[in-house]
């Protein structure tokens, strides 16, 4: 009979182990959707995700220059979506004001801000994943190569799920890996999306390098500020793209810029109305920071 692959077992686990409880699952689909066990998540930091960063950072030099500014982004818009989904939430359900198992009452209003930020989240993944189609093969190559690791991670991951199961929720996987083993599905790591919006410089257990960053005005008419912190002393460069990730310009270029405080005044009067992006890169990455110009 053939295991249970490592999708579906995963698929399995993330259902499993957040529902200890009724309420506990209803709190747990509204808050940061990931397996509860903590065993199960040191496990994906430590094996799974090093290797999946790995694959992409083999990805990365067949990508195009244009593609690789507009996956940043991407990501960069992908951020906001969820900061603005968060505080919404957060308007809707103040800490501590929700009675346990009691679903918050939305206004017009607000059901109306949830419904655009759904939709712009979908418009923008359907975008990554037009632009991941191009690179379908190479990502199906890449994916490939871990079919050993990823065997022994389905393994590892069934063995630490069935530890600290219940002889019921033992059955129920049962149950569901029989009626799931005829349905298709790709490891969810390596769709076309998901494995492009991974940031391949990225390090695993980041050291972030930038503090708080910010623009203004925003929107800007003739000159726009950007003021970033420094916490490692360090080469940092900033560049300025247009709203499909071209580089118009670099507006700053520091071989080892000191730490602290740091702010870049940038003469925008000669560009076009529309949407901008300031690019900072670093030795760990890079960040985006999005403006509009009036």
């Amino acid at each position: 009979m053939k295991a249970t692959s490592f999708p579906r077992l995963l698929l399995l686990l993330l259902v499993l182990f957040t529902a200890a409880s009724a309420s506990e699952a209803r709190d747990h689909r509204r808050g940061h959707g990931g397996p509860a066990n903590p065993e199960i998540k040191a496990y994906m930091a430590q094996n799974v995700l090093p290797a999946v960063r790995q694959q992409r950072q083999k990805l990365e030099p067949q990508l195009s220059t244009s593609d690789r500014a507009q996956l940043a982004i991407y990501r960069t818009q992908l951020q906001e979506l969820r900061q603005q989904s968060q505080a919404l939430r957060q308007s809707i359900k103040p800490a501590g004001t929700q009675a346990p198992g009691t679903r918050p009452e939305m206004t017009e209003a607000q059901k109306q801000q949830f419904q655009k930020l759904h939709s712009d989240h979908k418009v923008l993944m359907q975008s990554v994943g037009q632009l991941g189609q191009k690179y379908a093969g190479d990502i199906a190559r890449l994916s490939q190569e871990l079919q050993p690791q990823k065997e022994k991670w389905a393994a590892d991951l069934k063995e630490l799920a069935i530890k600290n199961m219940t002889p019921e929720q033992q059955e129920k996987l049962g149950q569901m890996a029989s009626r799931m083993h005829h349905r298709g599905g790709a490891n969810r790591f390596f769709k076309p999306a998901m494995f492009l919006l991974m940031d391949p410089s990225a390090p695993s257990s980041p050291e972030r390098e930038l503090g708080n960053t910010m623009v203004y005005p925003n929107p800007a008419v003739a000159s726009s500020q950007l003021e970033y912190e420094v916490k490692k002393a360090g080469p940092v460069t900033v560049e300025l793209l247009d709203s499909r990730g071209n580089a118009l310009r670099t507006v700053a270029n520091e071989t080892k810029q000191e730490k602290g405080q740091h702010t870049v005044q940038v003469n925008i009067s000669d560009l076009p109305v529309g949407t901008y992006f300031y690019k900072i890169t670093t030795k760990s990455g890079s960040e985006t920071r999005r403006f509009v110009k009036e």
